[in-house]
């Protein structure tokens, strides 16, 4: 383990560290407990998005006391966001952490539109993932999910009074 809590060896601690490609728009909200990201190529879908903690954590009830205390409020936050840009019927909120090379937690957070088949809502959404992963190809456009997460930085911007990329500071 590194002296700021993240693993060597874990891709998603070398993304949160900038020495591996984050997704498209780049970190759309960063504080020194979660980073807040659009998901990475190839992406599922536009407006696909992954909170995770900063520090290498692999299960919920490894949270330190800040990081639970935090998660609700921000994730509450996020998902207002995303309601306001992108118009989804729901925001799902998605951990498992059990993916081949990503042990590190991680929450998806799936916007789930009216148009969605029903074969592929609640944890069907998951499909898309597979899909993507499999086949190597986004399924949405690259362009348009960097500028949707522009949208939802801007929005979380404004509900944190110009916060949504805090100094994370030494740890």
């Amino acid at each position: 383990m590194n002296l700021d809590g993240t693993k060597e060896d874990c891709i998603t601690c070398r993304i949160n560290r900038g020495e591996a490609t984050c997704g498209p728009g780049g970190v759309l909200y960063r504080d020194r407990l979660w980073v807040l990201e659009h998901a990475i190529e190839p992406i599922p879908m536009v407006g696909w998005l992954v909170l995770k903690t900063y520090r290498h954590v692999e299960t919920f009830a490894d949270l330190t006391e800040d990081e639970a205390i935090t998660f609700g409020p921000l994730t509450r936050l996020v998902t207002r966001a995303m309601t306001q840009v992108l118009e989804p019927v729901k925001v799902y909120l998605n951990l498992y952490a059990e993916a081949k090379d990503f042990p590190h937690l991680h929450v998806h957070l799936i916007p789930r539109f009216a148009d969605t088949p029903p074969d592929h809502r609640g944890p069907h959404i998951f499909q898309y993932l597979s899909a993507a992963v499999r086949s190597g190809q986004n399924g949405g456009d690259i362009e348009e999910a960097a500028r949707v997460a522009a949208q939802i930085r801007a929005r979380i911007d404004e509900s944190l009074g110009g916060a949504a990329l805090r100094d994370m500071g030494p740890r």
